[in-house]
């Protein structure tokens, strides 16, 4: 078996490469404790004219509460907990790396995608 930390993941260290081109997360910030730091790890490794893609779990808030509520009782069973915290995370993170970003809740809020990409 083998394990990793996104928290910890480093390019040169695992492949000789001082940035990547394109980093995916998807669906998997809201099942990490500490996923504002691998944000941080991803945006620090991007690669010139790179980007960070981001998909994960919305706010749902254009879906109708019940819905809502059984999908975030369904998630939780998972320990799959979404951040009301992403979108200002990603923001954050961009202001300080530097990064454009670009945010979108498509599907009535069931996710958040967000383009994080260096200048």
């Amino acid at each position: 078996m083998v394990e990793g930390d996104a928290t910890k993941f480093d390019l040169e260290i695992l492949f000789g490469l001082r940035g990547a081109d394109r980093i995916f997360i998807s669906y998997a910030l809201s099942m990490i404790p500490p996923w504002r730091e691998v944000i941080i790890r991803a945006a620090k490794q991007v690669a010139p004219s790179g980007s960070v893609h981001v998909v994960d779990f919305g706010q749902a808030g254009g879906l109708p509460r019940a819905f809502k509520a059984g999908l975030y009782a369904w998630l939780a069973r998972f320990s799959v907990h979404p951040s009301a915290e992403l979108e200002g995370e990603l923001r954050r993170v961009s202001l300080r790396q530097d990064l454009d970003l670009f945010v979108a809740h498509p599907f009535r809020g069931y996710a958040t995608y967000a383009v994080m990409r260096r200048k």
